[in-house]
């Protein structure tokens, strides 16, 4: 009979190789994608500004996609903190809403006034 070891060994062989593919996708594709955009907007327009801010806004979407686990870290981390630690009890008054203003008549109806 075989034992249990082969069956973790076999998870273990799709989760690295689901990690492997995770990193092409971000490096190879993206990159790809990263480079074609800067010289689609180059060829557009000739312009070697617009290239580079456009290199510079793909940097920083390369840099969140990279940065990723990061973030999601830290927002799980933000989501489960007590924030009420430390703080004092704090009263929220309800106020009515003010009646609306009375529609006064428009010029030409008031007393004194000729039209």
């Amino acid at each position: 009979m075989y034992s249990t070891s082969l069956a973790v060994g076999i998870l273990d062989d799709f989760t690295g190789m689901g990690k492997d593919i995770k990193t092409l996708l971000t490096v190879v594709v993206l990159g790809i994608i990263y480079v074609g955009s800067i010289g689609a907007t180059w060829a557009a327009t000739r312009s070697m500004l617009k290239a580079f801010v456009a290199a510079i806004g793909g940097a920083i979407v390369m840099g969140v996609i990279a940065s990723q686990t990061v973030l999601t870290n830290k927002t799980a981390e933000e989501l489960k903190k007590d924030h009420t630690v430390g703080q004092s009890v704090r009263v929220v008054r309800v106020v009515d809403v003010p009646e609306p203003v009375a529609f006064t008549a428009p010029a030409a109806e008031r007393p004194g006034r000729h039209a």
